[in-house]
C-alpha cells in the first residue's frame, strides 16, 4: 500500500508539472497562477504546495524534469567527452532531434525563450541560465584547445572567442526556429550549419 501511495504522489506531481507547463506555455508564467494549475491537474491548491513551496520553485522542478528527460541537464553536458569535431556537432544534434520530435521540450524551449518574464521572481532562474551558459561555453572553450593542441583545429583561433561564437549560432539556430517550427527543420538545416562551422575551424 505505502508504495503504492508513493507511486499516485509521484502521478500528481507529473500531473501538475505537465499541466503548469501547459499553462504558462498558452498563457506565459506571470499570468498562470497556482488556481489554475490546480484546477487543470484535478487537484487542490494543497496538493501543488506539498511538492512545490511556491511557483518559482514549481518552474524549477519543470525545468529539471524537461532538463533530465533530454539529457541538457548540466552536469549531463559536462560530462560529455569530446574527442573530434564531430562528438560537439552529434551532442547538439541530440538536443535537436528532442526538441523536433518531442512535443513537450519544444513547448519547454518556447516557455523559456519567449513566455516567461524574467522579473526579479524568476532572477534565480535566470542566475542558472546564466550559470549554465556560462560553464558550458567554458568547457566549448577547453574542448576546442584540447582539439588544437591535438592538431584538429587550427593554431590562429583563440579558444574562447570561437567558444562563445558557437554558442551564439546555437542559440539563433534555437531561436529562429521556434518563433517558425515550420520554416526549416532544425536537425537537418541546423546540423548543417553547426557542421560547415566546426568544419571551417579546422587546421
Amino acid at each position: 500500500m505505502a508504495r503504492k501511495t508513493r507511486e499516485e504522489s509521484e502521478q500528481t506531481r507529473q500531473d501538475i508539472l505537465n499541466v503548469a507547463l501547459d499553462l504558462f506555455h498558452a498563457r506565459g508564467y506571470a499570468r498562470t497562477t497556482l488556481e489554475q494549475i490546480a484546477r487543470g491537474a484535478g487537484v487542490t491548491r494543497g496538493a501543488i504546495y506539498w511538492h512545490f513551496k511556491d511557483k518559482v520553485d514549481l518552474f524549477l522542478g519543470l525545468k529539471e524534469d524537461v532538463e533530465r528527460s533530454t539529457e541538457t541537464r548540466l552536469e549531463d553536458l559536462l560530462l560529455r567527452t569530446v574527442n573530434e569535431l564531430s562528438d560537439m556537432r552529434d551532442n547538439l544534434l541530440r538536443l535537436f532531434r528532442c526538441l523536433e520530435n518531442d512535443e513537450r521540450s519544444r513547448k519547454y524551449f518556447e516557455l523559456i525563450f519567449f513566455r516567461a518574464e524574467y522579473t526579479e521572481e524568476l532572477q534565480p532562474i535566470m542566475d542558472q541560465f546564466r550559470l549554465k551558459l556560462q560553464r558550458l561555453e567554458q568547457k566549448d572553450a577547453e574542448d576546442f584547445a584540447r582539439l588544437q593542441q591535438a592538431g584538429i583545429i587550427a593554431a590562429r583561433h583563440d579558444g574562447a572567442q570561437i567558444a562563445l561564437a558557437l554558442r551564439c549560432l546555437v542559440l539563433g539556430l534555437l531561436h529562429t526556429w521556434l518563433i517558425n517550427v515550420d520554416e526549416f527543420q532544425i536537425v537537418r538545416k541546423g546540423g548543417e550549419l553547426i557542421e560547415q562551422y566546426l568544419e571551417s575551424l579546422r587546421g
